[in-house]
């Protein structure tokens, strides 16, 4: 099954689920505009925040709780990314056509992630902006993207919401 921009943009602004078997889901992200595709007995996560360059372009986020392989940044023609979800072995892999890819396999280290998630996660945007979790994340994404300050911001922000979300659905797994 293939899903472009234009219906993954649809699940975040109407907050609406795609069921894809009895046991995978496209949802929304509560916080983000972003979707996560989840495979329900393997607790396999899939992360997508999108945000906007400008009307045409944009910058794909992702991540997972089952890799440990990082973030990946996608900037991209908004109407080029598209999800490819292969039905039968609950496996997603993405189109990413003719944008720029740029990995952070290591932006957040999980051994400081459990205490950093302890201090950090009912903190609001402007609290984590002080961290110094935030100034280590700043100088990844500033290092190697050149991108607006606001966007930067941005992007600062939904790495690291991001990372506390995968790491509280493995928690939860774990429990």
């Amino acid at each position: 099954m293939i899903f472009k921009y234009d219906v993954l943009s649809k699940v975040i602004e109407e907050d609406k689920t795609i069921k894809i078997n009895e046991n995978s889901y496209i949802t929304k992200i509560k916080g983000l505009n972003g979707i996560d595709y989840s495979v329900s007995d393997h607790n396999r996560h899939d992360y997508y925040v999108f945000l906007p360059l400008n009307d045409d372009e944009g910058v794909v986020i992702s991540t997972d709780n089952h890799t440990g392989l990082g973030f990946e940044l996608l900037r991209i023609p908004k109407r080029e990314f598209c999800l490819g979800i292969n039905t039968n072995n609950n496996f997603v892999d993405y189109y990413d056509g003719p944008g720029t890819q740029t990995d952070f396999p290591d932006v957040i280290e999980q051994e400081e992630l459990d205490q950093k998630y302890i201090q950090y996660n009912d903190a609001s945007d402007e609290e984590l902006k002080e961290t110094k979790l935030y100034q280590q994340v700043d100088t990844c994404v500033s290092k190697y993207l050149r991108v607006s300050s606001g966007l930067e911001e941005a992007l600062n922000l939904a790495i690291i919401r991001l990372a506390f979300l995968a790491h509280t659905v493995n928690q939860r797994a774990v429990a």
